[in-house]
């Protein structure tokens, strides 16, 4: 028999036996991306409150985005070292109570003796600081602080929401606000809030979206209000496990959208998952996780998203957990404190913003500060070479700790200049709700704190809900 007798033997095997198998399609009225703390609240109130039928991608291995815990050998106390912390509101109340988490009020006096023991150096020197903020004193600035944080809360309630012109102050770059109102020593106490990696040339807007009069009611600095709150199991972790075991039917762990396509009438993603890929097709969308390039880099963006996602800068942040430092027992914490008094002793850069005792032992939370190009290797390296240039310095006697646990918070921190503030940049950026059938949420699009995301998120649900 000729060979060519065999081709149509052949191009069968071809077209079955070597066939590529058929994408899995799931048909959902939501899809949500990304199961961060506002992914995860919404995934549970569309699916168990509205009774809508929803599916989440979560590109990690686990639920809770900023959430991590680790627990030292031999120890049944874990240590938080990402979100430690929760405003107060109905809404938190609620959310953890339907997954039997406790809140519990902070221990104030282990809160005011790691305030009186924590040590200003400079990290980059390893020599100790004392700070000068100048004739006012901390009480009188803070009580100015605050007045004006109550008088710009209506840019930042619950979001970005209000319209009109903004108020000069809160274009002016952070250092420059810090001037005009004498507010230096204000920092003496503002500063364990402030996490950029420039502040003083940072529009005020970003600042006091976060250190505004929600956190300074909650830690009690010159308003009344409820105080931050910490879940009674003593991890983090423990509502977004709670979570996971209730919806995770309808999760897809360590999975990306590889493809886009949204319409008015509906969307289709493609995702590729563990198991291969998988096609989704969604009356809706959700986007709860930060519209940073590596994010949305695969999607389909029209024009004016492309425009306005844009225009944001982005910072890096690392957390992690330290150990055999050789600190002393008596100092609770060590805070980056630059010796540049023009600058209100604030670090610039990449840097380590500071190193937390957790209990009693030798053991540390840190932070690492940075912009968008800081990668983990290097941060690693930061967090070691602080504690040489220490010992260096004889300030302390100490020696290059042991990283225990680090972990990535990825591009955060989205900001855009103050002429785009003062052309309503978030107007606009709001306006995109609903186009294409999808929504955002998430620390983009309102003040980072996990309470604010959920209220804001909260009053995207009559949209989401509308025709479904």
């Amino acid at each position: 028999m000729k060979l060519n007798n065999f081709l149509p033997f052949f191009a069968y095997l071809a077209g079955h036996a070597l066939a590529t198998p058929k994408q899995e399609t799931i048909e959902v009225d939501v899809a949500i991306v990304g199961c961060g703390a506002t992914g995860a609240y919404a995934a549970v109130r569309l699916r168990e409150d509205y009774k809508k039928k929803v599916v989440v991608i979560e590109k990690a291995n686990r639920l809770g985005g900023h959430v991590h815990a680790y627990k030292p050998s031999g120890s049944k106390t874990p240590i938080n070292y990402g979100v430690q912390a929760y405003l107060d509101r109905n809404t938190t109340k609620a959310f953890f109570k339907r997954f039997n988490v406790g809140l519990v009020s902070p221990n104030l006096i282990s809160a005011l003796e790691g305030l009186f023991t924590t040590k200003d150096i400079d990290f980059s020197t390893g020599k100790k600081v004392d700070p000068d903020y100048g004739t006012v004193n901390s009480t009188v600035a803070l009580a100015t602080y605050a007045a004006l944080a109550i008088k710009y809360q209506p840019w930042f309630e619950n979001g970005y929401f209000k319209k009109g012109e903004v108020p000069e102050d809160l274009l002016l770059p952070f250092g420059e606000f810090l001037e005009k109102y004498q507010l230096g020593s204000a920092l003496s106490l503002l500063r364990t809030l402030i996490w950029l990696s420039d502040a003083t040339h940072t529009p005020t807007w970003n600042v006091m979206a976060v250190v505004g009069e929600p956190q300074l009611a909650a830690l009690g600095f010159g308003l009344t209000g409820p105080s931050f709150k910490y879940p009674s199991t003593g991890s983090t972790l423990s509502l977004y496990d709670n979570v996971y075991n209730l919806i995770k039917d309808d999760v897809l762990l360590e999975s990306t959208v590889a493809w886009s396509k949204r319409t008015s009438k509906g969307s289709e993603l493609v995702v590729q998952t563990p198991s291969g890929k998988k096609t989704i097709k969604a009356k809706k969308v959700l986007f709860a996780a930060t519209p940073s390039p590596d994010n949305v880099g695969t999607w389909d963006l029209d024009a004016k998203e492309k425009s306005l996602f844009s225009k944001f800068s982005w910072e890096t942040l690392y957390v992690g957990v330290v150990g055999k430092t050789g600190l002393p027992k008596t100092v609770g914490g060590i805070t980056n404190t630059a010796d540049n008094a023009t600058n209100f002793y604030l670090p610039r850069g990449n840097f380590v913003d500071a190193y937390s005792r957790s209990g009693s032992q030798d053991l540390w939370t840190t932070r690492v500060l940075g912009t968008a190009s800081l990668t983990a290797q290097k941060a690693k390296a930061l967090i070691k070479q602080v504690f040489t240039n220490i010992d260096k310095a004889g300030t302390y006697d100490v020696t290059t700790p042991e990283i225990l646990a680090f972990a990535s918070h990825g591009l955060t921190v989205p900001k855009v200049c103050s002429h785009e503030l003062e052309g309503g940049f978030y107007n606009k950026i709001y306006a995109l709700q609903g186009q294409r059938n999808t929504f955002w949420t998430g620390l983009t699009w309102a003040p980072d704190y996990t309470p604010i995301l959920w209220d804001f998120t909260e009053k995207l649900f009559p949209q989401i809900l509308s025709g479904l």
